[in-house]
């Protein structure tokens, strides 16, 4: 196991895509077997040091950002153990890279579909934030594919939890070995959801672990679910001239049985002009657009285009060979790119909302959210997967007084998605900056279950603390 005390050296472990600040630990441990994770883990107990696992440094809600103690990083468990093309399993330890473990399956025709846009991202830290990306409109979240864990508690005790095998009785009680909690009384959200432990009536143990945050146990190892790999693909990027009709031009294409996209995704005109330096030939007048991904067929394109002759689209670029295809898929990772990077440039955390609700409310959340950012100056994008009613909202205040105004639109905004049944974080997580905002969507009892949920598999209360909830729930 290689043990780093250096400060210089553990830099790099306290920073991520949140750009969130205040790390400071004392050392950082790298294990490359379970039994040094163990060891490691034991150590702090041994001390009653803080330990936060670090996973690939994607994340944009500071989770593995610590305050303090110690950094356990899973680089070194990168082996991908297992992939049965006859099952459609694979077991992977849990710090295989995603790039890695897609490049692997498609040697075999295989395929991940719950892969997210970060793809320098780590499997355990997939399923710690149940992450999800470009393809989630049509497959969904990484819970949907993980069939088994294997966790290591801070007691020293590894559990392998596999999917079907324990569940919550009537009571809400599950019994694990010599451990019993009980779940929380709320019931999750029927959205895509990464806020908070999962909870619903005689839910399964796997389920209270995927996107837990690193906060009930370290994954060393996971076995997942893959599929045949999709056929050719093409992609549609459609320009519009404003979004009078966008909502329609959406609800359309996810109504249209002859329409089956894998992805659907949206641009505000801000987001346009932030890729404009990259992509020249974005059209001027378009004030909005839309991407889509989908799996060639006989009569699919065709489909798509009498479905714009009845919409004044300025242009629509598609994917005609393997180059063009690229270019797309370029086109529409480069804004989360250079939207973190500008956060860096103004030297500001992420600020940014990443709410999904229910079908019938997208439409209010999209117009609160048009006529609060036209009646303020303030810079900001808005983007990403309109087809599950989940957009990234960024802001990117000047100063103090722009700060409170964006406070404002956002603890509004919070308070509308949860009373029209949504969750306040659809796939970044809570972590250590969208604390308020959990307890909005579950009230402080929810959010104090959660805790009491903690203290039953972390008994020594050293893991993620300040991640989804403060350390004080569980220290005092």
């Amino acid at each position: 196991m290689i043990i780093k005390k250096d400060k210089d050296l553990i830099l790099g472990y306290l920073e991520d895509a949140s750009n969130l600040e205040g790390g400071n630990v004392d050392i950082l441990y790298v294990p490359e077997t379970e039994e040094e994770v163990k060891e490691a883990v034991c150590e702090c107990v041994s001390k009653n040091i803080p330990l936060t696992v670090s996973a690939g440094g994607t994340g944009t809600v500071g989770s593995r950002i610590a305050r303090d103690g110690a950094i356990l990083s899973v680089e070194r468990l990168n082996k991908i153990l297992s992939i049965d093309k006859e099952n459609k399993r694979a077991v992977l330890q849990s710090g295989v890279i995603i790039s890695d473990f897609l490049e692997a399956l498609a040697k075999q025709n295989l395929f991940y579909p719950p892969f997210p846009t970060e793809r320098t991202a780590f499997i355990g830290g997939n399923i710690a934030t149940n992450a999800s990306g470009e393809y989630s409109y049509y497959f969904g979240s990484t819970r949907n594919y993980v069939r088994r864990i294997k966790v290591l508690l801070s007691t020293g005790k590894f559990l392998e939890i596999e999917r079907g095998k324990i569940f919550a009785d009537k009571d809400g009680i599950i019994k694990i070995g010599e451990l019993s909690v009980k779940i929380p009384s709320y019931t999750s959200p029927q959205v895509k959801n990464a806020a908070g432990y999962f909870s619903k009536p005689q839910m399964d143990l796997i389920d209270l672990f995927i996107g837990s945050e690193g906060t009930l146990g370290v994954i060393t190892e996971t076995e997942v679910e893959i599929i045949d790999d999709l056929q050719s693909r093409f992609i549609m990027v459609i320009f519009l001239p404003d979004e009078q009709r966008l909502l329609e031009f959406v609800s359309e294409i996810k109504n249209n049985p002859d329409l089956k996209p894998v992805s659907l995704e949206y641009f505000d005109k801000n987001s346009l002009n932030f890729l404009r330096s990259d992509f020249h030939s974005i059209p001027d007048s378009s004030e909005a657009a839309v991407y889509i991904e989908e799996e060639e067929g006989e009569n699919t394109l065709g489909v798509w285009l009498n479905l714009l002759d009845k919409y004044e689209v300025i242009d629509t670029w598609i994917s005609q060979d393997k180059k063009r295809y690229q270019e797309l898929i370029n086109f529409r990772h480069k804004l989360p790119e250079k939207v973190r990077d500008y956060f860096k440039e103004i030297k500001s955390h992420k600020i940014a909302l990443d709410i999904a609700v229910p079908d019938e409310s997208f439409e209010k959340l999209f117009y609160f959210y048009k006529h609060a950012l036209d009646n303020e100056k303030i810079k900001f994008v808005l983007y990403g997967h309109i087809g599950e009613n989940h957009l990234h909202l960024n802001f990117f205040p000047k100063n103090e007084k722009e700060k409170t105004i964006v406070n404002d639109i956002c603890s509004k905004a919070v308070r509308k998605a949860v009373k029209m049944g949504g969750t306040v974080s659809a796939e970044h997580g809570i972590g250590k900056i969208k604390h308020k905002y959990l307890e909005v969507m579950y009230g402080r009892e929810g959010v104090s279950e959660m805790a009491r949920v903690k203290k039953t598999f972390d008994s020594h209360c050293i893991l993620g603390l300040d991640n989804i909830f403060s350390r004080e729930l569980v220290l005092y």
